[in-house]
Formats: structure tokens, C-alpha cells, sequence
């Protein structure tokens, strides 16, 4: 089970750790899956990313860059391209085949 939660710095979820992370999560889960107990669970990971997500902002869709970039050969494919989609990887991986189908 993957969980996801963009959040800003300073709230607690941030500054807890991984045990109490996953303490917080299993009521949340067990709200959505009644029959999930925690002897399911063979090991856990929180990972952290200071930048996980874009920042949205009005017109966004304006400043996000071109694949193709001045520079012959390079191109640049980034989570900050799916918009207006969430950061979903099959909306990276949807994207990286629009790239490749470009320069193929």
C-alpha cells in the first residue's frame, strides 16, 4: 500500500517520526479498509522530500517549459509537465511516451 501526503513544513505530520507516522496512519486506514489489522503489515517506510510536488499557482500552465530545450539533444521531461494532472507516475510515464514518440 502506497500513502501519499503533500504537506506543507510546518505541520506536525512533518516533524513526526516514521513510528509515530505510521501510528497516525493505521486509524486512517482501518477507516477505509475495516478489516485491515496491523499484524498485515510486514515492514513500513516514511520517505521524505523537502520539494515532492509542484507548487501550483494561477497560470501555471503558462510557465511550465518545453521538452524540447535550446540545447541540440536535450530534452527535459518532469513531474512539473503532467499538470494539470496530479503528480501521478503513470501521468510521468505518459508523458516520458509523448517524449519519446517526439523525438523517435
Amino acid at each position: 500500500m502506497y500513502l501519499s501526503k503533500y504537506a506543507p513544513e510546518d505541520v506536525a505530520l512533518v516533524r513526526m517520526t516514521d513510528e509515530q507516522v505510521f501510528e497516525f496512519s493505521l486509524p486512517h486506514i482501518q477507516r477505509m479498509f475495516p478489516h485491515f489489522t496491523r499484524a498485515w503489515v510486514k515492514d513500513n517506510h516514511v520517505w521524505r522530500a523537502r520539494y515532492a510536488q509542484p507548487v501550483v499557482i494561477r497560470d501555471y500552465g503558462k510557465l511550465i517549459p518545453e521538452a524540447q530545450t535550446p540545447i541540440a539533444g536535450l530534452y527535459l521531461c518532469s513531474m512539473a509537465q503532467v499538470y494539470p494532472e496530479d503528480g501521478g507516475t503513470n501521468y510521468a510515464i505518459r508523458e516520458g511516451r509523448k517524449l519519446a514518440q517526439m523525438i523517435s
